[in-house]
């Protein structure tokens, strides 16, 4: 049957069917033309690629610390008594020397007497200790002598002699023995004596007039005096604080200690000052940790050099260490990596364009956002850095009832 024909009888047929009939048929010849039709991929797949090129990789260790305080010193009235005159205020530089403030005694006259009789004493029994000292060290010398004089005489060289045990031996051995442990003990009482002198020389300066002097340069801070105010020996006055350096310690952990070394760069962040940084260096690294709930954890120092008069001892800062840095090396994004049969791995395209495969690679440096890649990569090569999958529909207005559409690789 010729094709004109057959349309030309089929059309015959149809509209000789009820209106019902007519509609119930186009709406069968519509399912199955639809069911029969490819259907859009609802899960079409994006991949966004990257080129390898070289660059820069810096590897950063990243910890929190605190600024030392040890370049402070504290300063306390060698006088009890009452200030007179105030000659600094706080952020005033000093020399070591450099007058503080004046301090007029409140003892009385007694108590000054008093304090100035138990110094002499003190004194004297210092003096008397070391005169004595002096006496036990040249009685020592002199029954060594005498026992070194007998051990080489004829009847006593022999030191498997019979004769080294009599008394006549015996008796000089143990005079020369005494006598040094008389000299031994005498300086453990010309210690004790040092320090009750010392103890009776600060009792005496409590009871006199003084101006306090700055122990060390640096600047004023905390003063916390003013005239007519009581001080004493027991509480602060004020602080010095030396600018010659500023010190950061920090607390790391075993796992990252071993590539921190002494002259490595480093950058501060000060947290109160709003993130404001500073460079410094590493200068000490401790050798022996200390544990703390089971973990390994060491020192390590640093110092600011561009320190700022706004940092203050104990201020919270976080640190920024350079561990190891490579210019012009091979470098792939991190977030391409993936693990891979114990290894790591970047995911390229296989030649069908189709389907994804696993490429091993070696790393070297890691850096926060690239690492360096020393194998398995060169410049030029095109790598899958992430892809994404869209469960939409892409179907085009092609045809009478529309054509498939197609996701993008």
């Amino acid at each position: 049957m010729k094709l004109p024909s057959f349309l030309t009888t089929l059309t015959r047929q149809f509209k000789a069917l009820s209106r019902f009939k007519q509609i119930l048929l186009g709406v069968v010849v519509i399912g199955l033309i639809y069911s029969i039709y490819p259907k859009p991929d609802k899960n079409q797949v994006s991949y966004q690629t990257a080129t390898i090129t070289t660059g820069q990789v810096t590897e950063i260790i990243s910890e929190t610390g605190e600024i030392m305080s040890t370049g402070m010193t504290e300063v306390v009235s060698t006088t009890n008594g009452i200030v007179q005159e105030v000659y600094v205020e706080n952020g005033q530089d000093v020399k070591r020397g450099a007058k503080l403030y004046y301090v007029e005694s409140s003892a009385t006259a007694e108590e000054r007497a008093k304090a100035s009789a138990a110094y002499l004493s003190a004194k004297n029994a210092l003096s008397s200790a070391e005169s004595s000292s002096l006496t036990l060290q040249s009685t020592m010398f002199a029954k060594q002598e005498e026992f070194r004089l007998l051990n080489e005489s004829g009847d006593y060289s022999d030191e498997n002699s019979q004769n080294q045990i009599l008394p006549a031996y015996t008796t000089i051995e143990n005079d020369w023995l005494a006598s040094e442990a008389k000299y031994i003990d005498q300086q453990d009482v010309i210690q004790a004596a040092t320090t009750s002198l010392n103890q009776a020389y600060l009792a005496y300066l409590a009871t006199v007039d003084s101006v306090v002097t700055a122990p060390i340069t640096g600047q004023i801070a905390n003063l916390a005096i003013a005239p007519g105010q009581s001080v004493s020996g027991t509480n602060s006055s004020l602080i010095i604080a030396s600018r010659e350096e500023t010190w950061v310690e920090l607390s790391v952990s075993e796992a990252d200690i071993t590539p921190i070394a002494p002259d490595q760069d480093a950058t501060v962040s000060v947290d109160s000052l709003s993130g404001e940084t500073f460079e410094a260096i590493v200068k000490r690294v401790d050798q022996f940790g200390t544990d703390s709930s089971g973990v390994v954890i060491y020192n390590v120092y640093l110092v600011l050099t561009d320190p700022s008069d706004q940092i203050l001892p104990a201020m919270t800062v976080q640190v920024d260490i350079t561990t190891a840095h490579a210019d012009e090396v091979v470098v792939v994004d991190n977030s391409a990596i993936k693990p891979y049969q114990g290894g790591k791995a970047v995911q390229v395209m296989g030649k069908s364009g189709n389907n994804l495969i696993y490429l091993p690679i070696t790393l070297g440096l890691t850096g926060s956002t690239h690492s360096e890649v020393t194998t398995g990569l060169e410049v030029g090569d095109e790598i899958i850095v992430s892809q994404s999958t869209d469960s939409s529909d892409k179907a085009s207005s092609g045809g009478i009832f529309g054509a498939p559409g197609g996701g993008s690789k």
